[in-house]
């Protein structure tokens, strides 16, 4: 059985899709069967992975027909992924209230549940359908942040969204807090590492991973290429901590 792995916060910008992108190459690398489930409208993951979006079954289609998740699922040099759509952009008006909205996912995934063993969830900041979505169909999830005042309040709005649905969903919880963006001990950043954040941590029931994300232009450069980090820069700081990061990860959730 597949463990389902969100990776969201509130706060746009944040490095979701970076991190997203980066757990499914490593999962890869290290031979773990990984698909990446695209909910985010503005395709940035589904771009990188070089996946369709016309012509073929995307995330819309499991939603709004039905389609089964076997027949959107498309097999990329980047990895597996079920793609995003730009029609999802007016998903939270064009479906009708009620106690189904928020289980296409999870519905929908069971048939391939067995086919890997990781399905990583990137994720819009809106806490609408597409959100709710997801932390109704996921186990854990990892929720990027940033040493700041701005990555501070978008955690903890993300915390009040996650705890309206630990309500149906009981096994979800949130595996860590993944500091992204880090540029080291600045006296800036060095009382909000040191002391905010642990408190911030404790009072949401998680731990904050110890790897930090250190950022690379790098990073920045393989994602305009459409590359996994692994492969265009193995060296980098980015690549190198990222890779410390999944493990972590994965003795977390073994």
């Amino acid at each position: 059985m597949a463990l389902k792995i969100g990776v969201a916060n509130r706060k746009g910008g944040i490095g979701k899709s970076s991190t997203a992108l980066a757990l499914t190459a490593a999962l890869k690398v290290k031979g773990y069967r990984a698909l990446m489930v695209d909910t985010d409208p503005q395709r940035n993951t589904t771009n990188v992975y070089r996946a369709l979006t016309n012509g073929v079954p995307t995330l819309y289609d499991i939603i709004f027909a039905q389609y089964k998740a076997s027949d959107c699922i498309q097999h990329t040099d980047y990895g597996d992924i079920i793609a995003s759509d730009d029609n999802l952009e007016s998903a939270d008006t064009m479906i009708k209230p009620g106690p189904g909205m928020y289980k296409y996912l999870r519905n929908a995934i069971r048939e391939i549940d067995e086919d890997y063993d990781y399905i990583i969830f990137d994720t819009q900041p809106h806490a609408g359908l597409l959100l709710g979505n997801v932390l109704m169909a996921c186990q854990f999830i990892v929720t990027p942040c940033t040493c700041d005042a701005f990555g501070i309040q978008g955690m903890m709005d993300f915390y009040d969204t996650i705890k309206e649905y630990q309500e149906d969903n009981e096994k979800l919880q949130i595996l860590g807090l993944l500091i992204i963006k880090y540029k080291g001990r600045q006296s800036l950043t060095k009382d909000i590492e040191d002391n905010l954040l642990p408190q911030y941590a404790e009072y949401m029931h998680t731990k904050i991973f110890e790897s930090r994300i250190r950022e690379s232009v790098k990073c920045q450069e393989a994602q305009t290429l459409r590359m996994s980090i692994f492969d265009y820069a193995p060296n980098s700081t980015t690549a190198i901590d990222y890779n410390n990061f999944v493990d972590e990860l994965i003795r977390e959730v073994s």
